[in-house]
């Protein structure tokens, strides 16, 4: 009897083994025929089997980003219907076909549907088996996928303009009258890492997954791809260039989309937000075809934009406004990445408080307007104002004329033999101007002892020009005059720290405020000079 009963118990056990053997051989089908293929090669297959699947941070799924939750998300798979619904349960988001899905949120998925496990991070396409495939349009090229456009990325090199430009050529990037163009870092790509900067060349990932779909769409409505990017760190010896063009030639692999990049790899005037990459373009890289500027846009991440949100839905404050004044140098439209490729509302963004075009807007020359030079028969006048307010040009332009007899440190040497020469002039009823920065008490306080003492009237003329327009001043001298020496940041900071506004309680007989228009002789620098020379 013992030994029926053991065959009986024997025989049912196998009947149940064999049933949840089908069943897991019908669940291991219905897995096959469901799946989250992933963008990046490092990413790993997910199978997802009919009915609910919770996804997360695990080793089945290879994620090991803490920023991923155990139970991140679930996806309800209807096989029959090939539809899943997805509700995210992590308290971080989630991102679908590029828009943020915050906690407990719900929404349907469908074959060639795009899935950020993370938003940002963990990129998947949803794959029906069943359904007929049409990666070409939807998808990201993969590392397996390369051959199949390795037309589309080889292309040719050239430095051109004495270094300062590199540019790549894919083959099929042709001419056209309608340009895309974009920033590259924080527009096409981000850090894998989620630092500012990248760790190394390998630490770039698509920054969202309808990149390509949107390239792919402008290219075959006839729209040359173009990428505009700065890179200082390569004439620094901070980034290899050999490194940076193979980083070029994967990311337009994976983009799977003709295209040619402008590398800016110094300062001057082919860093934006300057022109000077569009303008070779123009002239230089579009076969003499002309580009009609209405027909383009330029999309950056540089947009001034300010900080917002808080805890994990914050965003940093934009590092610039060079990709932003850079549209507006060459007279294009201007997008964010979040408004051309995710529909975004425009955004606020802070402006620049110097316009150079709105520099040439007529006013008086002093402030106060009556004002007279050259009516006191001796007297000092000290300027006041940080290098690249204009001092010189007044002083040159405007007092020099009348006699003036000018004391300048940089000319001199010093200050005490500033002080000599006004000394000097003073003797001989001349009156004399202090062409120095002056921006503080202790440095007026000399002269006006001087003037004291030699019983003349001592006036400050303060140059009224913003922190921007200095900045730009001095940006604009060093583009179009080699003579001068750059300005040491370092040093102009200082100054600027220093800088106290003059006050009558110095013993000044006045102070005047003195407004300066920009002139030219040469128009080509008086073009310049209306252009957004900044980034922020």
């Amino acid at each position: 009897m013992f030994k029926i009963y053991r065959l009986r118990k024997f025989y049912k056990m196998s009947k149940v083994t064999k049933e949840m053997s089908m069943k897991e051989e019908a669940s291991c089908s219905d897995k096959n025929n469901c799946i989250l293929k992933p963008i990046s090669s490092e990413d790993k297959i997910i199978n997802l089997g009919v009915g609910k699947n919770v996804i997360g941070r695990s080793r089945e799924t290879g994620i090991c980003d803490t920023r991923c939750s155990k139970r991140q998300i679930e996806l309800d798979v209807d096989i029959e219907q090939k539809r899943i619904k997805l509700r995210v349960l992590g308290l971080n988001p989630s991102g679908v076909n590029g828009l943020v899905a915050m906690q407990d949120a719900v929404c349907e998925l469908q074959h060639g549907d795009f899935l950020e496990i993370v938003y940002g991070r963990h990129s998947y396409e949803v794959v029906f088996k069943s359904v007929e495939k049409s990666y070409n349009k939807n998808t990201f090229p993969t590392e397996n996928t390369s051959k199949t456009i390795k037309n589309e990325i080889e292309g040719s090199w050239e430095s051109v303009e004495n270094g300062k430009v590199i540019i790549f050529s894919s083959d099929g990037a042709n001419s056209s009258e309608k340009i895309a163009a974009y920033d590259m870092d924080g527009t096409i790509i981000k850090t894998k890492s989620g630092n500012v900067f990248p760790k190394h060349m390998d630490d770039w990932e698509i920054i969202y997954p309808e990149v390509p779909v949107k390239l792919k769409r402008l290219h075959q409505d006839g729209y040359k791809i173009c990428f505009f990017t700065n890179q200082g760190g390569i004439a620094k010896g901070k980034t290899n260039l050999d490194d940076f063009k193979q980083k070029i030639k994967k990311i337009l692999t994976r983009l799977g989309v003709p295209v040619q990049v402008f590398i800016a790899i110094s300062d001057g005037y082919y860093r934006k937000p300057l022109p000077g990459m569009w303008e070779y373009l123009q002239k230089n890289k579009n076969s003499n075809k002309d580009i009609v500027i209405e027909k383009c846009f330029y999309v950056g991440d540089a947009a001034g934009r300010p900080e917002t949100g808080t805890g994990v839905g914050k965003r940093r404050k934009d590092h610039s406004l060079a990709d932003r004044l850079f549209a507006a140098n060459i007279n294009v439209t201007f997008y964010t990445p979040e408004e051309h490729f995710l529909g975004h509302k425009t955004e606020q963004w802070i402006k620049q408080d110097f316009v150079p075009k709105e520099a040439f807007k007529i006013l008086p020359l002093f402030e106060p307007e009556e004002t007279k030079i050259g009516v006191a028969k001796c007297e000092i006048i000290i300027m006041v104002g940080l290098p690249g307010s204009g001092k010189s040009h007044f002083s040159h332009k405007h007092l020099l004329p009348h006699g003036y007899v000018l004391a300048n440190a940089d000319t001199l040497g010093s200050t005490a033999a500033c002080l000599k020469a006004c000394e000097n002039a003073l003797k001989q009823a001349k009156s004399c101007v202090v062409d120095n920065t002056n921006v503080d008490v202790e440095s007026r306080k000399k002269f006006i002892a001087l003037a004291k003492n030699a019983n003349v009237p001592c006036r400050c003329f303060l140059m009224n020009v913003s922190l921007t327009q200095i900045r730009h001043n001095i940006v604009f001298r060093q583009l179009t005059d080699s003579s001068h020496s750059k300005i040491n940041d370092m040093v102009f900071n200082m100054m600027k720290k220093k800088f106290k506004p003059p006050t009558l309680d110095e013993g000044l007989t006045d102070i005047v405020k003195v407004n300066l228009k920009p002139e030219f002789n040469d128009a080509e620098n008086e073009r310049i000079y209306k252009l957004f020379l900044l980034e922020k």
